[in-house]
């Protein structure tokens, strides 16, 4: 899968960033000009390009009462079959440079594939996924990997 991302926010308007970080967590989280950001985090997001600007969204839910899929990925098996059409998922481009998963950083240098959804007055974006190559298996011990081209 990736449970983390690292992104530049040389572009990203700090207002955007104050939605979800303190001075001091930004400051903790910050790493040169990068971003890490994990899904266990108190409050994961994702960067989402639109538009020629970068927006920053919540990564997928984690909250139970929220009746839109409890999990921060979807499988691109499952968008094909149709199972998030309720939602009308529509496809973003995530700028991550890197991404984490099982201690392992690895390059994202096109960025990753996610879909934004809304529910009511909530959007959230989740990192699509799919059945992970040997090289990704290898590395991490993952079954599932990031859509998206990958560099070990």
């Amino acid at each position: 899968m990736c449970a983390g991302l690292s992104f530049h926010i040389d572009n990203i308007n700090r207002k955007e960033l104050d939605r979800f970080y303190t001075p001091d967590e930004f400051d903790k989280q910050r790493k040169g000009d990068s971003l890490q950001i994990y899904f266990w985090q108190k409050r994961p997001f994702l960067p989402v390009e639109e538009d020629g600007e970068i927006h920053l969204y919540d990564w997928g839910n984690r909250d139970g009462s929220v009746k839109i899929p409890k999990t921060g990925w979807a499988k691109l098996e499952s968008l094909r079959d149709g199972r998030w059409d309720y939602l009308k998922p529509q496809k973003v481009w995530i700028p991550a440079s890197m991404g984490y998963e099982k201690k392992k950083w690895f390059k994202t240098p096109q960025g990753l594939t996610g879909i934004k959804v809304r529910f009511h007055n909530i959007t959230r974006v989740y990192l699509v996924t799919e059945k992970a190559n040997q090289e990704f298996i290898q590395l991490t011990g993952h079954d599932r990997m990031p859509v998206g081209k990958l560099v070990y």
